[in-house]
């Protein structure tokens, strides 16, 4: 039996969100290759969660540990909500640190990996840390803390607190993984951290998940899953399909729109554009696998870090992927090394959309680059992630 490892994360099956996904994919590649892997997580009704059973996976490998719902879980959310330390689980730190100093002790455990989001994992691991300084720790930022853009502290004490607790776990954690070299430049330029320990992990997806796809009559079906929230928009898209009118395209977005914009795209485009509820993450594997081609739409952000875990999924379903995001960001970055055509337009210029929809029309699978899709393969991630997360 290789190292055990215990795995400190919030959200896991049957939490239904991208770090679950990730979190459960990053297990079971390890249990797959003979390390026993403790996951330390919610209770299996955790609130304001959504849920999905169908995602549970087990592996003889693969121990799960759930914290207790507390009597005051849902106050306690609220509380720390209004804090802004972290993030709204903040209170998890304290029954995960005692849980997993428990399961260190009783599995003589030497490796933790903490995961965010939510940050309190790796307040968490923080904690274990300096209660058992020889213990190996890997954090994962999905996405920057202080440094995230889409985060803003209503007061200079709520960031001042944030700071200290992001160079206190950066000092003292043994490596860092994140999921984009941006992201990574992120971290040393500006928060100082060396550099030798930081590494590249990039969300994956499980092959295992893919159907034949079903052929399609008629128009070229474009598919978005996820919801459309923040500073995303599909007012650009819209204006542009007003504008160019294809008669040989038809997007599909599975997931939550502003109102105002579906109205919109109710009242413009009703022909093109078709909205539908959201769907189980299984399914929409499967909606990726149907569809001609699959859309990214990212927020208008300069130099953007973010890989949006969707990337992985479409990524493995082996279609063309277009996106609507800056020339500069990650998802740019992925989709020129996955295609030799770069289906990408900003996401905030109309001129630049409606000249990408007509090149959709010519769009199939004959543009993906041969192969490139094998390194987002969670199946051949297993050493990239053994040298990040075990010492051995």
């Amino acid at each position: 039996m290789n190292k055990s490892i215990l795995f400190i994360a919030y959200d896991f099956p049957p939490i239904l969100s991208p770090e679950s996904i990730q979190v459960q994919r990053r297990a079971i590649a390890l249990a797959q290759n003979g390390h026993q892997v403790h996951v330390l997580t919610s209770c299996d009704t955790p609130d304001f969660e959504y849920l999905d059973s169908a995602l549970c996976r087990e592996h003889e490998n693969l121990i799960i540990h759930r914290v207790q719902k507390l009597p005051a879980e849902k106050a306690l959310h609220y509380i720390c909500g209004g804090l802004e330390i972290t993030d709204r689980k903040l209170w998890w730190k304290f029954p995960a640190k005692k849980a997993a100093l428990k399961i260190i002790s009783e599995f003589e455990i030497e490796n933790i990996y903490t995961h965010s989001s939510p940050l309190v994992n790796h307040l968490a691991g923080f904690e274990v840390k300096k209660s058992i300084p020889k213990i190996r720790w890997t954090a994962h930022f999905s996405d920057p803390w202080t440094m995230n853009p889409y985060i803003s502290y209503r007061t200079g004490l709520q960031r001042k607190i944030n700071k200290h607790l992001e160079s206190g776990i950066i000092s003292k954690v043994d490596k860092i993984t994140v999921t984009s070299e941006k992201t990574r430049d992120m971290f040393v330029n500006g928060l100082k951290a060396d550099s030798t320990k930081i590494r590249v992990l990039p969300h994956v997806f499980d092959p295992e998940l893919y159907n034949d796809s079903k052929p399609t009559d008629g128009k070229k079906i474009i598919a978005h899953t996820g919801n459309i929230y923040g500073l995303r928009t599909v007012v650009p898209l819209i204006e542009a399909i007003e504008q160019v009118q294809p008669q040989n395209l038809e997007f599909h977005f599975y997931g939550r729109m502003k109102d105002d914009e579906r109205a919109l795209a109710q009242e413009k485009c009703a022909d093109i554009i078709k909205i539908f509820d959201p769907i189980p993450y299984l399914k929409s594997i499967q909606v990726l696998s149907d569809a001609d081609i699959l859309l990214v739409i990212d927020a208008p952000l300069n130099n953007s870090p973010f890989f949006p875990s969707k990337l992985a999924d479409y990524i493995g379903a082996g279609k063309p992927v277009a996106a609507l995001t800056q020339l500069s960001s990650t998802t740019t970055d992925i989709i020129h090394k996955i295609q030799n055509d770069l289906l990408v337009a900003d996401s905030a210029d109309v001129p630049a959309i409606a000249a990408l929809l007509k090149r959709l029309e010519n769009a199939d699978e004959s543009m993906l680059t041969v192969g490139s899709k094998d390194f987002y393969n969670m199946n051949n991630n297993y050493e990239n992630i053994r040298e990040a997360l075990i010492d051995e």
